[in-house]
């Protein structure tokens, strides 16, 4: 059996607590759709959940070599990880996912959002 939420994803690198408290070992789908914009300070570049085709993200970035601009996720205090447009993980450790925009913490000129659904399947 399995659950499906629908979370909307502010372009930010705050990370957003998504409410989805997840359990080791369970299966997680999320399909992600919208599109977004990263703080690229003088001029405006659009992109979708997979961030900025050939960009990849200094070191000031919350996850530097993943692209500029990718909605990148993380269960409790665990290591963040690219998810892109659609992402299919078994979660390592107990916590709540919270997502957020691969971006430089210092830059705060982003636009538009995206919409992650959530699919929580029960333990395999």
């Amino acid at each position: 059996m399995a659950v499906t939420i629908m979370r909307a994803v502010r372009p930010s690198s705050q990370w957003q607590d998504s409410l989805i408290r997840l359990e080791k070992g369970q299966r997680v789908v999320v399909d992600v759709e919208g599109v977004w914009s990263p703080d690229m300070r003088d001029q405006i570049v659009w992109c979708g959940a997979d961030g900025v085709y050939r960009l990849p993200a200094g070191e000031d970035y919350l996850m530097p070599g993943t692209c500029v601009g990718a909605l990148i996720a993380r269960v409790g205090d665990g290591k963040p990880f690219a998810v892109g447009s659609r992402c299919d993980f078994v979660v390592a450790g107990d916590g709540v996912l919270f997502l957020a925009m691969n971006e430089n913490p210092k830059l705060n000129c982003q636009a538009g959002q995206v919409m992650a659904q959530v699919i929580v399947f029960d333990e395999p």
